[in-house]
């Protein structure tokens, strides 16, 4: 069905189960893939939010950047701490 698609965007969007259509192996394993790299986005901004980043309130864009900058600061080192924690 990808008809007028460049070849160099690639559809990340799962295939829906029908009824009376169930989905091949292809389709399966396609979507598990596609999950697998959906996950790992998701999960970052899920943290951004648990970190207070649902909303930026500033005022002007310098403002915003580096309360941007702050939060990724922020999940870069608690993530860091996960990691060398799970690593010993």
């Amino acid at each position: 069905m990808q008809k007028c698609i460049p070849k160099r965007i690639m559809n990340r969007i799962h295939e829906k189960v029908y009824r009376n259509r169930p989905l091949t192996k292809t389709q399966r394993r396609n979507n598990t893939t596609k999950s697998r790299i959906r996950a790992r986005v998701e999960h970052v901004f899920a943290a951004m939010n648990h970190f207070g980043g649902i909303a930026i309130r500033t005022i002007g864009i310098a403002g915003a950047k580096i309360q941007i900058g702050l939060l990724n600061l922020a999940y870069n080192l608690t993530r860091y701490v996960y990691l060398m924690e799970a690593k010993a």
